[in-house]
């Protein structure tokens, strides 16, 4: 950035002018205005996020009883295994995910127990991680809907989705190298 400058002083003649900015006083916020703003942020969260946690939920309890994750978990091996390098049942996990993202650990404890090493690399792990954080979850979508619409929801999704994937294999043929 420094370089940037310098080129551009130099090619670009005449005086620089300094940065004129007014700056407004700055007042300790009182207890009431920050409870209500507080209040408010964390109202919407409670009335937008919390239902759409408990409806994706159920609805993957509700699949995982019915023996749907099984079929679903084969229909995803070719990104799950074949892009993200993770073992097969890591889509049950990502499905899992969808509904809240700390389920993705939650779950992988509950199907191969706390000595999560056995089940995956070191590698694998952190792309496990990588992926989870990056991939959008339906409280996500509720809130993206609210704020933007459906079509722009859909959008974001699918390109957050996307990025999440790209980013995902890119690490994991990275760490392949390293691991």
């Amino acid at each position: 950035m420094f370089i940037v400058v310098k080129v551009a002083v130099k090619a670009v003649p005449g005086e620089s002018t300094g940065l004129i900015m007014e700056m407004h006083s700055f007042k300790t916020p009182s207890f009431p205005i920050i409870a209500k703003q507080t209040w408010a942020r964390t109202k919407s969260l409670i009335y937008m996020v919390f239902p759409i946690y408990m409806v994706g939920s159920a609805l993957v309890q509700g699949a995982y009883a019915l023996d749907w994750l099984e079929p679903v978990n084969s229909a995803l091996s070719f990104l799950t295994v074949g892009w993200l390098g993770l073992p097969a049942i890591a889509g049950v996990l990502l499905i899992f995910g969808a509904a809240r993202k700390e389920l993705i650990l939650l779950m992988a404890v509950v199907i191969f127990g706390t000595n999560l090493a056995a089940a995956f690399t070191p590698a694998q792990l952190v792309v496990l991680a990588l992926f989870g954080m990056i991939y959008p979850c339906f409280a996500t979508f509720g809130v993206l809907t609210t704020e933007f619409g459906w079509k722009s929801a859909w959008a974001i999704i699918g390109a957050n989705l996307l990025v999440a994937i790209l980013i995902g294999g890119i690490a994991a043929r990275l760490l392949a190298l390293v691991f």
